[in-house]
């Protein structure tokens, strides 16, 4: 893979895995003044059926991000225009794939209102030739899960005594509580299986609570990986990477996050207390959920380990990644204090060699700027000093569909580590007609594919399906 020099690595990220297993709640009114109400457990899926679990199709090779872009294999279309569509562009068989089994209960009272939910979505492994690794996958997962029943959740008890006491003379309107937990997978190859779990947990209050940690596999082996055990020397490895990690903080992309520059006592504890790391297609990424080192408004913060640095460090030959490169980015909010108009000046953020020529661009991307004047809303990415945001606002203005920029983009090598055309992957989330079972929107992700040289600037290359930074979930 070719070497890069990063700043300011971010991608989505969660709570620690010892949290999950605690549960996390908000604040809840603890009344036991009518500990005599009478609760039945229904299992219901989304359709509203009383049945067992669903299971989503198989997340195989031909639905991962290593398939996507693959302009090795396309590399004689003229990039200038639309490529051929993502479904026909191939990709080599992966052993390995994954289904998703999710069961919904709804907590009901004596008088018939749900007082709670408890959603569990949970993966599933298959690997071809090499089924007891799977299996052993997954009687360690089926184990974890353990942790997510409906007997052993904590917000269940909450709501049962928050209910009851709802209905006494000071009561209140209550509003149902609910516990969600989500999976995606990070990284799916035949070295490492890696899923980010999702746990969050509303008990009443403005906003629920929420978090992840990590479950990292051998795909040789079928052992759970421990962070200890990924190096040759681990307290070399933890003080190295640590120090990477302060030096992270005080980069602009951080630093407008945080709280305030993290000691390092409280960065170390942070992010290498408990299972909150993740193998992704990035790097290593460690997870703080909100309030550990951030406002909730900063959402959740990783601290990004690069491979190519953690090679320098010292992760072992076994868990090295050679599929297709991405590194996830937030987009830049800069405001004036006084006057509150956004700052649009094009200073970067951090730095990318986008047309592989072994010199890093200058990037600063942007969210959606309004024009106090018109209230036109635009993208500005800015690359070198010189702003490429219409090449995107043309682009994006070609889909018919109401849609959204995420608040994060990406950094894509649709080629490593082979060489191959540097590429930017913009992602986008378009809204299609009609609701789910839920009924919320559905959306359709996409990634929207650019290329850079210096002699064309940035052009649109072509979009796929789903989000270049994740084997394509489901």
């Amino acid at each position: 893979m070719k070497k890069k020099t990063f700043t300011s690595q971010i991608s989505a990220v969660l709570f620690t895995a010892a949290l999950l297993a605690a549960g996390v709640s908000a604040c809840g009114t603890q009344d036991s003044s009518d500990s005599d109400t009478k609760f039945e457990i229904s299992p219901i899926t989304d359709d509203g059926e009383s049945t067992g679990s669903e299971t989503d199709k198989p997340q195989d090779a031909s639905q991962t991000g290593d398939a996507a872009g693959n302009t090795g294999e396309n590399s004689d279309i003229d990039v200038t225009s639309n490529t051929p569509d993502a479904s026909e562009q191939k990709a080599p068989e992966n052993p390995v794939s994954v289904t998703f089994e999710k069961s919904v209960d709804e907590i009901k009272s004596d008088d018939g209102t749900v007082i709670c939910t408890n959603s569990v979505q949970m993966p599933v492994v298959s690997i071809k030739g090499a089924e007891e690794i799977a299996e052993k996958i997954n009687a360690d997962l089926e184990k974890y899960y353990q942790t997510f029943s409906t007997n052993n959740n904590g917000t269940v008890d909450i709501a049962k005594e928050d209910y009851a006491a709802s209905l006494g003379e000071d009561g209140w309107d209550f509003l149902a509580y609910s516990t969600d937990v989500s999976v995606k997978v990070t990284r799916m190859d035949d070295a490492v299986i890696s899923f980010q779990i999702t746990l969050y947990d509303y008990t009443g209050g403005a906003h629920g609570n929420y978090g992840s940690g990590g479950r990292n596999y051998s795909a040789k082996t079928g052992e759970l990986l421990a962070f200890d055990e990924i190096s040759g020397d681990y307290e070399a490895f933890h003080a190295t990477v640590l120090d990477y990690m302060i030096n992270l903080a005080e980069t602009p992309a951080y630093k407008d996050r945080l709280f305030g520059p993290p000691s390092k006592d409280d960065l170390d504890s942070a992010l290498f207390e408990g299972d909150n790391w993740v193998f992704t297609r990035s790097g290593i990424s460690f997870l703080a959920a909100p309030y550990l080192l951030g406002p909730y408004a900063s959402g959740e913060i990783s601290f990004m380990l690069p491979y190519e640095k953690a090679y320098d460090l010292g992760l072992k030959e076994d868990f090295r990644y050679n599929g297709n490169f991405v590194d996830e980015r937030y987009y830049i909010y800069k405001y004036d204090p006084e006057t509150f108009e956004p700052i649009v000046d094009g200073t970067p953020d951090n730095y990318f060699d986008l047309d592989g020529d072994g010199t890093e661009e200058g990037l600063a991307f942007y969210g959606q700027v309004v024009d106090p004047a018109t209230g036109e809303s635009r993208y500005a990415f800015y690359i070198d000093g010189k702003d490429y945001g219409d090449v995107i606002n043309d682009e994006l203005m070609n889909i018919k569909d109401n849609g959204y920029m995420e608040n994060t983009y990406a950094l894509y090598h649709a080629d490593a580590p082979d060489g191959g055309v540097p590429a930017i992957a913009v992602l986008f989330t378009e809204f299609g007609e009609g609701e789910d079972d839920n009924g919320d929107p559905v959306r359709h992700p996409r990634s929207f594919i650019f290329g850079y040289t210096k002699e064309q600037g940035l052009y649109y290359m072509y979009w796929e399906e789903g989000f270049v930074t994740l084997p394509r979930q489901p």
